[in-house]
């Protein structure tokens, strides 16, 4: 997680993909991404909150943005024939 506050303070953004259809981080950043959510998500939210449908809006809207301060999201959907 020190490398991705060194970014912020520089500017820079760590690129990770998502894949929408399975729902997971892809990519070399993946790991540091998957890492970073657990950290923020315990810095910020209640261990008595049971399910995301419990956050509220606003915390909701805060996590994202910091998500996005720090990363830059490539959603990926593939089609599976």
């Amino acid at each position: 997680m020190k490398c991705l506050s060194l970014k912020r303070v520089v500017g820079e953004t760590t690129h990770v993909d998502i894949d929408v259809n399975i729902r997971v981080a892809l990519g070399p950043n993946a790991d540091s991404f998957n890492s970073y959510l657990g950290v923020v998500s315990r810095e910020r939210l209640s261990i008595l909150i049971n399910s995301w449908d419990d956050v509220s809006k606003v915390d909701q809207n805060m996590l994202w943005e910091d998500i996005l301060v720090r990363f830059t999201l490539l959603l990926l959907s593939y089609n599976a024939f």
